[in-house]
């Protein structure tokens, strides 16, 4: 747990950032797919890679939102990993039609503001690691 507590910030940026690839690569390796079978459906194991995003980055908001030094950063933090959780599952059950560009903006944001978070509000007193 002390690593998740220490490395949350390094968690969520990571996590982010191979869901956008994981985004881009769907489309491109469907395409590619799509020469050698006549179904365009994905499989099951790659949907459910969506899942481990989503779990992923609440354990990265839930210990950056109770690590960071400035009150400011937990709502930001929580809004962005919704906005970021609402776009995965909008996909997956296609609510509505949204625009691919939204689930890349909702994880470089979700990134951004752990890279922010990270460098500008890590606490630096012993109070903070409660």
């Amino acid at each position: 747990m002390k690593v998740l507590h220490n490395n949350s910030d390094t968690i969520g940026v990571f996590t982010s950032l191979v869901c956008s690839i994981h985004c881009f690569a769907t489309p491109i390796l469907f395409v590619a797919q799509s020469g050698l079978l006549s179904s365009n459906i994905q499989p099951l194991w790659w949907e459910s890679i969506n899942y481990i995003f989503i779990a992923l980055s609440f354990i990265a908001v839930y210990y950056s939102a109770k690590n960071t030094s400035k009150n400011i950063m937990k709502p930001i933090l929580w809004l962005c990993w919704l906005f970021f959780v609402s776009v995965i599952l909008n996909e997956m059950i296609e609510l509505t039609k949204i625009p691919e560009l939204f689930s890349y903006v909702s994880a470089f944001s979700l990134a951004f503001v752990h890279v922010y978070n990270l460098k500008y509000c890590q606490c630096q007193e012993e109070c903070c690691n409660d």
